[in-house]
């Protein structure tokens, strides 16, 4: 009889101590934020923030709602980009699609003047089109839809212009539902790196009031270190709650853009 290899319990007990090591500073936070200052559990600062004070959460749904409009702004300008680098050819093609990688590695805090200049000449700064617009021609969504798109035989889409099949039929009936984890890929990305924008508000917005939750949350009072902590748990629902629905989708994507 056969023994059985260590290595599979090894890479399992190695997965559970990363699971652990990354889950324990939110557990940690979670505990600590039922525990204020002068000892004892208290529901208190949950009461505060969830139900006493409409600014928390106010500014939470005003979060909320920018990001989502990031995102489809993100999937409305990357789906078509996306197309046209993997399915047509025109002059400077692949010379685009290199200048598309090229933005990728740049930081962020290199574009952030070039866009400030941008952005003020078209008398967008101090409102949210300053956050928005720059978030939605971000080129990530581009670079993994072109690696998914290019992967779809040309027959099957020569096939269904034959049958008479538009442009818009062959994005939402063929390639989008053909490549559903890279796009669900995308639009967790871009919601994740919207969501935790913090030099794009302090660089283009100049009230506090406009500062989306990200931002504003270094501005919680420091002398309520409980009220803290349940902020950055309000501040944590969206990823976790994307996070939990939608981790087979993101990894998968992650897998097919990386493969193909």
């Amino acid at each position: 009889m056969k023994k059985r290899s260590p290595v599979p319990w090894l890479t399992r007990a190695f997965g559970l101590l990363l699971a652990f090591v990354s889950a324990a500073p939110f557990f940690s936070l979670l505990a600590k934020s039922f525990f204020p200052a002068q000892g004892g559990v208290s529901l208190e600062y949950y009461y505060r923030v969830f139900l006493a004070s409409p600014q928390y959460l106010l500014r939470f749904w005003k979060s909320l709602g920018l990001c989502l409009g990031i995102v489809a702004g993100q999937l409305l300008i990357s789906i078509p980009a996306a197309y046209g680098f993997a399915k047509c050819r025109f002059p400077g093609r692949n010379t685009l699609l290199f200048l598309l990688m090229l933005f990728l590695v740049l930081p962020l805090q290199v574009t952030l003047a070039p866009n400030y200049i941008l952005l003020d000449t078209l008398g967008l700064i101090n409102t949210y089109w300053a956050l928005a617009l720059p978030a939605a021609f971000a080129p990530l969504g581009a670079f993994l839809l072109t690696h998914g798109f290019r992967d779809v035989n040309d027959d099957i889409l020569n096939a269904a212009r034959l049958d008479g099949c538009s442009l818009f039929r062959l994005l939402t009936k063929i390639l989008l539902p053909m490549n559903t984890g890279i796009v669900v890929c995308v639009a967790l990305l871009s919601f994740l790196d919207s969501w935790n924008m913090v030099e794009q508000p302090i660089a283009y917005l100049r009230e506090f009031r406009q500062y989306p939750i990200s931002t504003a949350l270094a501005f919680v009072p420091p002398g309520s270190p409980a009220l803290q902590l349940v902020c950055c748990v309000l501040v944590a629902i969206p990823p976790l709650f994307l996070f939990a629905c939608f981790s087979r989708e993101l990894a998968e994507g992650i897998v097919l853009a990386e493969v193909k």
